[in-house]
């Protein structure tokens, strides 16, 4: 519907669009109040937050594959005008396998023997058809975001291939961004999701600005409760509203330097409570 939306429709300017984002953690508990948010989490790393895949978790990765295949054999070909399928799906599995890292568009069209601006193409396609997202760096200079290299993320948190640090980090991921698209369609703020690196190599997963004002900057840890110094470094740079480490498992929350060091899991959920 979004992509074949027109700009000149007669309801132009009388309507409001909102993002329909997969489930999060806090909405899993109306499926399953009888469960612990940790359950929950495990659940959703392991299924996604499709509705069907989640409250069918045997059928999760039938229902992935076709999805995904359905996106590529109807809509990216529709829309790309290409019969070159075999490289769609490749280009799809090699995404996977590059969850939350920087994409390099050269690299890619090597690997799948195509140009540097088909690939392109071909992941801005993807989406526009809700499939991926890409979160570009974070620089007070918005040209310079523009010219480096985002990182990308799929919206079904279980397409990554890898099922650690990669996986967690695009459930929250999908959180944040959803978090940013319910405030802008629902009140018009200008909330956007980043992530930090610099030339020294501090780096920091992510970062959530309204308007030019930081916010927060975010890093996803799976169990270490050590600060972790790039985020130190980046909150002391940038002075956001609160910096957060969100550890999968953490037994005791603790505040570092300003930088508070929280559950992953009682934190997620409560972003929309």
């Amino acid at each position: 519907m979004e992509v074949f939306r027109r700009s000149d429709d007669a309801l132009t300017g009388r309507t409001f669009h909102y993002r329909l984002h997969p489930i999060d953690l806090a909405e899993s508990k109306s499926f399953h109040p009888d469960l612990g948010v940790r359950t929950r989490l495990d659940r959703l790393l392991a299924t996604g937050g499709f509705p069907e895949a989640y409250l069918h978790p045997s059928d999760a990765g039938r229902l992935l594959n076709d999805r995904l295949d359905f996106v590529l054999r109807e809509d990216l070909r529709d829309l790309s005008r290409t019969n070159a399928l075999r490289s769609l799906e490749l280009l799809i599995d090699l995404l996977r396998e590059r969850v939350g890292r920087q994409v390099n568009y050269s690299h890619l069209a090597q690997d799948l023997s195509v140009s540097g601006p088909t690939v392109k193409n071909w992941i801005e396609l993807l989406e526009r058809l809700y499939v991926v997202f890409l979160v570009p760096p974070y620089y007070k200079d918005l040209a310079r975001s523009i010219r480096k290299e985002p990182k990308i993320y799929f919206y079904d948190c279980s397409a990554p291939f890898e099922d650690g640090g990669y996986r967690l980090e695009n459930l929250v991921a999908c959180g944040l961004l959803k978090y940013c698209h319910f405030y802008h369609d629902t009140k018009g703020a200008g909330l956007k999701l980043w992530y930090f690196r610099d030339r020294e190599n501090h780096e920091v997963d992510f970062v959530v600005t309204e308007g030019a004002r930081v916010k927060w900057c975010i890093e996803v840890k799976t169990d270490t409760d050590n600060l972790h110094p790039s985020l130190l470094y980046l909150s002391k740079k940038v002075h956001p509203e609160e910096s957060f480490q969100l550890v999968r498992r953490l037994d005791q929350p603790k505040e570092i330097d300003g930088v508070r060091i929280v559950p992953l899991p009682e934190w997620l959920e409560g972003l929309f409570t």
